[in-house]
């Protein structure tokens, strides 16, 4: 850097330096040179012209004053001067001419050839500073490019550091598998297994969200546009099913941990299924969900019909659940909100009677968490794994959230995560003090929830 250094410190002299001024006769010469057959009829002509005819009006009317001034005019056709200068139109001609007149022809042209000159070095001293700006930018440019290059091999190695400790997962399918890695590394290492999730399914909505089944089967959500409502539905079905296998490794690894008499437990922190006071937590998280920007409808899972055509509504904002063949068939949305409900409560259900800590909170989270937490105080190393998801299909803003996540082993991350865990854990805690209501079975208002 320090040649490159140096040649800019050179160019801010020549550009600081004063410009040496050419000379009138030398950008005259110039303009000659470059110019000369109009320089001669512009210039030289009219001015040969004009000097003649000053001459011979000067010497006519200073040293030949009596015939000057004689009148003479044409008489039977004939010039009544008998001694004419050269001819009677020439005689006319120099009579007739103004002195006043030819000395201001001659200040006009020394006049423009002044401006041209004057014109032309301007143009000259513009064109260089021109030419060093030119050459100023070319090397600010040259020193950006360098700054440029320097930035880029600093910000591969960065990412490069980072990428070793944090993998960018987007979609159900990278997301379900970074969970069953964090579920396998507590299984196989003895950790504690921390959840913290707004449903106590894994991925509890991403079956019935039309982009979210489109990703999990690789596919553009716009390929589903001529699909068969059974087509849907066994897409749908494989998402469904992949959640499923992740939730059996999370209960698998809850009752193994218990079986082997380790201290490491499987904690569940999620959204309360009861009433708590005014407040519904989980029917609150539903209302950010569904918006009055969605649109929930039916189909039929062995329905040979195309799936209705919904131009109007992006694929983000449209869900699909079954038909039950039951007066909830009408209200759609309604339907999915008992659904999605009463799974969340057997899934908490299920979990307390295996042993798992599950406890309830009362407020929407942004992100869920699925952390493997080595055991204080214990011998050895273990190391730890975490999974962030980021979006968790919340889409109360009606713009598409999508589903990314990152998985880490970095402990410095993964103890940030903890401590956010615990500090949910324990807020929720705070929060379940007040006596417990029946929730109620009306769900035909489920549209109008709001956050």
């Amino acid at each position: 850097m320090k040649p490159t250094l140096h040649s800019q410190d050179e160019t801010d002299v020549s550009l600081t330096a004063p410009e040496t001024d050419e000379g009138f006769f030398a950008v005259l010469l110039d303009i000659t040179k470059k110019h000369p057959l109009l320089f001669t009829f512009f210039f030289l002509i009219p001015f040969a012209i004009l000097f003649v005819s000053l001459g011979l009006k000067w010497f006519y009317l200073f040293y030949d004053t009596t015939h000057y001034l004689t009148d003479f005019r044409m008489e039977n056709g004939r010039w009544t001067d008998t001694h004419p200068f050269f001819s009677p139109g020439m005689d006319k001609y120099i009579r007739e001419l103004d002195i006043a007149g030819l000395v201001g022809g001659f200040v006009g042209i020394f006049i423009g050839l002044y401006l041209t000159v004057t014109t032309e070095k301007l143009n000259r001293l513009k064109d260089r500073l021109n030419q060093q700006e030119m050459e100023r930018i070319k090397t600010q440019t040259g020193l950006l490019v360098q700054a440029t290059q320097s930035l880029n091999t600093i910000m591969i190695d960065v990412s490069g550091k980072v990428n070793e400790k944090v993998q960018l997962m987007e979609g159900t399918r990278e997301t379900l598998n970074g969970i069953s890695q964090v579920i396998e590394s507590a299984k196989s290492q003895g950790n504690n297994l921390l959840v913290l999730s707004n449903t106590a399914r894994i991925e509890g909505i991403s079956p019935y969200r039309m982009d979210y089944v489109a990703k999990h089967a690789d596919l553009k959500p716009h390929e589903l546009r001529n699909a068969t409502q059974f087509d849907y539905a066994r897409k749908a079905e494989a998402l469904l099913r992949d959640c499923t296998d992740v939730e059996a490794q999370l209960i698998e690894t809850a009752l193994y941990l218990q079986k082997i008499g380790s201290d490491a437990q499987v904690e569940f922190v999620t959204l309360n299924d009861q009433n708590e006071g005014a407040n519904h937590a989980f029917l609150k998280y539903l209302g950010k969900v569904f918006n009055e920007h969605v649109q929930v409808e039916t189909y039929r899972t062995g329905s040979n019909v195309p799936l209705s055509a919904q131009e109007t509504v992006p694929h983000h904002n449209r869900f699909m659940v079954p038909a039950q063949q039951s007066a909830d068939d009408t209200d759609p949305q309604a339907m999915l909100v008992r659904l999605l409900y009463d799974q969340h409560a057997k899934a908490i259900l299920d979990m307390q009677d295996l042993g798992v800590r599950v406890t309830k909170i009362n407020r929407t989270l942004p992100i869920q968490l699925f952390i493997s937490s080595p055991q204080e105080n214990k011998p050895g190393l273990a190391r730890s794994k975490c999974v962030c998801i980021l979006g968790s299909g919340l889409s109360s803003s009606g713009r598409s959230s999508k589903l990314t996540a990152f998985l880490t082993d970095d402990p410095h991350i993964i103890a940030s995560m903890t401590e956010l865990f615990y500090d949910y854990k324990a807020d929720g805690k705070l929060l379940t003090h007040e006596i417990m209501q029946a929730l109620p079975t009306d769900f035909s208002k489920a549209r109008t929830l709001k956050k």
